[in-house]
């Protein structure tokens, strides 16, 4: 028992059981509303609105069939009976009115094929002229049904019925036509609920409504085409003029010639409660709230610890603070885990760069040392060469000696630099040069030599395989200079040494000394060649290109070389 209770302790502990228990409470109220509100529920309370409507537009659109067949029926009847009593006008608009007596029509006439009316039920003779649309007609002369907004006779809103007539001969001879006031097929007495409805040409012109005829044509839906009129009842949703949402239903009264549209906004069957008129908002707040129990349930467990380990990671890195592992105590076991790793590793990483900062360290003192003592070594090599020149007679091999003087001279300087810098992977030439110059022009001064010395070094730093060559080449360049240095027209002698460095890392170096007048060539007793092939050995070092010219009194020797990267090698 006592291991199965430690069993189901240490399951509860994992971050996978925890998350999974959390997320599947999270996710239980969307799948009940999954259950809940299925799609079929919607789909069946649109089919009841719509069955519906068809039904309300059906049950009120029979007064007007009934009215306006009977004003066709009307105006088929008169289209046999005026030929008989058109020579008797009087006769012919008596027998209009009989006709319109005690019915809902407001007009019967008769026109002919140039729109003139001789007879009408109103007993005066009146004409409309020729229209466009009675021309139509008279090419295809057929019974018709047609919407006037501003009749003639009566100058308001009538539904207009045309029957044409013919004589013996079957000739067109005009048109028998009744009127339908609009007002009279308005049905308030029969209701359609929450519905409009009104009745429209077979164009979509709107023929009657329950109100004003503009109002009513913003109902109208927005994709309603000619192609949508046919002789089936037809229920679709749209969106009207206006941009409202709509249930449409459209019932033809008479086929290919008068329709009924009716029509209600399409939430007006779904406003039984929360649940029908908002579906939606119901599955988006048990979205949200699952999505809020997840979150405070990943950061509890999860993101809270997580992030306390980085913000430990980021201060061990900053400034090696380390981290106690009663820290992460609350955390789960995986992350728990994670934690005593990185306080392992970080004490590991502690005693590993303790003993790497011990070695270093007494690398950098025996290195220091070995450059201290090459330095003495190389100063006492240079002392016996001072004390052998001053002994010496022969100003041959006082100059020779001067020579190699001054080489190791450099090579001390050199490794005096080495000693002062020591830890440190590169030597700053721009330092390191100036203290050459400075040393061999010192003891050019001292063979009482006046010189005007112009340096200009940009900061350039290069490893100990370079620094040494470039060291050395300096000093051969400089020796050499100063062996011919001259001045013009009472001027002290100049002497200038630059070094710059290109956006490409191609470093140069240039020594430049002012000629005596007249001097075109070195003194061949002055001169050895040593120097020069000093210098291109130098160069050849550095993979660099070496230059010697004269020019203007001035002779310029130039050193241009590719700077090595200073990364550590691993």
């Amino acid at each position: 028992m006592k291991r199965i209770v430690t069993g189901a302790k240490a399951g509860l502990d994992r971050l996978s059981f925890r998350l999974a228990i959390v997320f599947a409470i999270a996710l239980l109220p969307l799948m009940i509303v999954s259950i809940v509100r299925s799609q079929s529920v919607l789909n069946e309370a649109a089919a009841r609105s719509r069955a519906a409507l068809v039904g309300e537009t059906l049950r009120a659109v029979q007064h007007e069939i009934i009215v306006i067949e009977g004003a066709k029926a009307v105006a088929q009847t008169l289209s046999r009976s005026i030929p008989v009593v058109l020579g008797d006008l009087e006769l012919c608009n008596q027998l209009l009115r009989d006709k319109i007596q005690d019915t809902v029509f407001s007009f019967a006439g008769y026109y002919d094929t140039e729109g003139n009316v001789p007879c009408s039920s109103t007993g005066e003779a009146f004409s409309f002229g020729l229209t466009d649309e009675l021309i139509a007609l008279n090419s295809n002369p057929r019974p018709d049904l047609v919407v006037n907004q501003t009749a003639p006779a009566s100058g308001a809103s009538v539904i207009h019925a045309s029957y044409p007539v013919f004589d013996d001969f079957g000739e067109l001879q005009g048109y028998a036509a009744v009127s339908v006031p609009h007002h009279r097929l308005e049905q308030s007495d029969q209701s359609t609920g929450d519905a409009s409805m009104l009745t429209l040409s077979p164009t979509g012109t709107v023929l009657t409504a329950p109100g004003d005829l503009e109002e009513a044509r913003r109902l109208l839906p927005s994709n309603l085409t000619p192609d949508s009129f046919s002789d089936q009842t037809l229920s679709f949703a749209d969106v009207d003029r206006d941009g409202i949402e709509r249930l449409y239903a459209l019932v033809p009264v008479v086929e290919g010639e008068l329709y009924a549209l009716s029509t209600w906004t399409l939430d007006s069957e779904l406003r039984g409660g929360f649940y029908l008129q908002a579906p939606a908002l119901f599955p988006v707040l048990m979205w949200l709230a699952s999505l809020a129990v997840a979150w405070f349930a990943a950061t509890l467990f999860v993101t809270r610890h997580v992030v306390r380990l980085r913000t430990a990671m980021n201060l061990f890195a900053a400034s090696r603070r380390t981290t106690m592992g009663s820290e992460f105590k609350s955390a789960p076991r995986e992350l728990r885990d994670v934690a005593d790793t990185f306080i392992g590793m970080t004490d590991t990483i502690l005693r590993d760069e303790a003993k790497i900062e011990d070695s270093l360290r007494q690398k950098d003192i025996l290195l220091r040392e070995v450059h201290h003592r090459v330095k003495n070594n190389l100063q006492l090599i240079a002392s016996i060469m001072s004390m052998q020149m001053r002994q010496s007679r022969s100003k041959e091999v006082r100059q020779l000696m001067q020579g190699l003087h001054d080489r190791v001279t450099s090579l001390a300087t050199i490794h005096r630099n080495l000693y002062q810098t020591s830890g440190q992977a590169d030597i700053s030439m721009n330092e390191h040069l100036e203290t050459i110059v400075h040393q061999v022009v010192k003891m050019a001064a001292l063979r009482n030599t006046s010189i005007e010395v112009d340096t200009e070094f940009a900061e350039v730093r290069l490893n100990p395989d370079q620094a040494v060559p470039l060291s050395l080449f300096v000093t051969e360049a400089m020796t050499n200079a100063l062996k011919y240095i001259g001045n013009a027209k009472g001027h002290a002698p100049s002497l200038r040494v630059a070094m710059d460095l290109g956006a490409d890392a191609q470093a140069e170096v240039v020594i430049e000394n002012s000629l005596p007048p007249r001097d075109a060539e070195p003194d061949d007793e002055k001169s050895s060649g040593l120097g020069t092939e000093l210098m291109e050995a130098f160069a050849a070092q550095l993979s660099g290109d070496f230059s010697a010219t004269q020019e203007g009194g001035v002779y310029r020797v130039s050193l241009s070389f590719p700077v090595d990267d200073l990364d550590p090698k691993g």
